[in-house]
């Protein structure tokens, strides 16, 4: 079996990235494995034994690269809201169809990028708009504003949490022949909008080292606070830190209490635009001396940051439909998480995370930070049963399993016809 697989690789900084590295050993073993890149070379231990094909040269797509992938059995493509790493598999995918994995349910952010940012052309996130929904989005007034005008529609519809209702992923699903989601969440919505769309539901893997994690979770054992006035607790968000990961509701919690100033540490890790934002806020909350921020961590590194964490917060408000490998992680490392009740969130076990109400919580997360120091042994077991959870259905072999089987019956779904460019 011959397969073609369209992601970012390390030493890429992405979370698509380091989700493809834990796959394709699974990949690699069940099949022949071309992976598709851009202008650059993935790590040679992870390509070893794959065909490495740049399908960009020169910042241009090799058309002839789509004309070939007409001679294998499946064709995937990885697909985030993040423009930098997919911009010319979405040219490509519009020509030439496969299968796309969709790590986010909300595009908006892909396009508003690839317009305003790759193309330096923002009137076509205005015509794709739509050309998607049959609504004008801007009047002839709002685009003599130019590219502000996009960026403040995309605020109001993320502020009033009204962007599901616009995810702009129609395009994609339709040039597809499957769809590949990693919640129920997405799964559904994408289901009652194209309905004849072959589309499954996979649990997504988490992303690090399970034999380096073994060896770093072995003798780590949950601090006990209580009494113990010379230890912090590290709290911890970790993966790329957009607005909606809810730091600032973080901020404001360590603001309003002297106790938490005095005894918690809050880190925060991952790659983001947003670093003027998040340290202008501690500089408006006056916290700096209780928080540590991160840039980009790769998967090992996460791994000796993680072991040195108590509890971790992984928030999303507003959910924009999107799984998170990075909760995965936390969780494989057996750490207590503290999440919001919505989404894919709410879907894992109510044993396994701390689940918050949205509409309650700065005070639900202020009680959770509190309740650290009374019931350390509780939080411990918490861990532990998270910890069991991902290991039985988030391993990346169950993953590539699955995938085979549901990708082989997308393409019985799928038109017979030979692959050929869309028209």
């Amino acid at each position: 079996m011959k397969i073609a697989w369209f992601s970012p690789l390390p030493p890429k900084k992405s979370g698509i990235a380091d989700f493809s590295s834990n796959v394709i050993p699974y990949l690699r073993n069940v099949s022949e494995l071309s992976l598709f890149v851009e202008d650059y070379l993935p790590l040679e231990s992870l390509a070893k034994g794959c065909s490495v094909i740049s399908y960009v040269q020169k910042n241009k797509i090799d058309w002839e690269v789509g004309e070939k992938l007409k001679d294998y059995d499946l064709v995937f493509f990885n697909f985030s809201n993040d423009f930098r790493f997919h911009s010319y598999a979405y040219e490509l995918l519009m020509q030439f169809p496969g299968i796309i994995i969709l790590h986010d349910y909300v595009l908006q952010f892909f396009y508003a990028g690839y317009y305003l940012i790759e193309k330096r052309r923002f009137t076509g996130y205005v015509e794709k708009f739509k050309e998607l929904y049959s609504l004008n989005l801007l009047s002839a007034q709002s685009l003599n504003e130019g590219p502000s005008a996009i960026l403040n529609f995309l605020k109001k519809i993320y502020e009033d949490q009204s962007i599901l209702q616009y995810p702009m992923n129609e395009e994609i699903v339709l040039k597809s022949s499957g769809v590949i989601a990693h919640s129920s969440f997405a799964l559904e919505k994408i289901k009652a909008s194209f309905p004849m769309k072959p589309a499954f539901k996979l649990d997504l893997p988490y992303t690090l080292s399970e034999e380096k994690v073994l060896l770093k979770t072995k003798d780590i054992s949950f601090k006990s606070f209580a009494g113990n006035s010379k230890k912090k607790v590290i709290v911890a968000t970790f993966g790329y830190v957009l607005p909606n990961k809810a730091y600032e509701s973080v901020f404001k919690v360590l603001q309003s209490s002297s106790f938490l100033q005095q005894n918690v540490e809050y880190w925060i890790i991952g790659g983001t635009f947003f670093w003027y934002n998040i340290h202008s806020l501690i500089k408006k909350y006056q916290i700096k001396s209780v928080v540590k921020v991160f840039d980009y961590q790769q998967p090992d590194q996460v791994i000796e940051l993680l072991s040195k964490v108590d509890v971790c917060i992984a928030l999303r408000a507003p959910t924009m439909g999107e799984t998170s490998s990075s909760l995965l992680n936390m969780m494989i490392m057996g750490k207590p998480v503290v999440v919001l009740n919505v989404g894919w969130y709410a879907e894992l076990p109510d044993e396994c995370v701390i689940k918050i109400d949205p509409c309650r919580v700065e005070k639900q997360l202020q009680e959770v930070l509190l309740e650290t120091f009374e019931r350390p042994l509780e939080l411990k077991e918490m861990g532990s049963r998270a910890r069991e959870y991902v290991l039985s259905y988030h391993t990346p072999s169950r993953y590539v399993q699955q995938l085979i089987e549901c990708a082989s019956r997308i393409n019985l779904k799928s038109s017979k016809e030979e692959m050929k460019p869309l028209v």
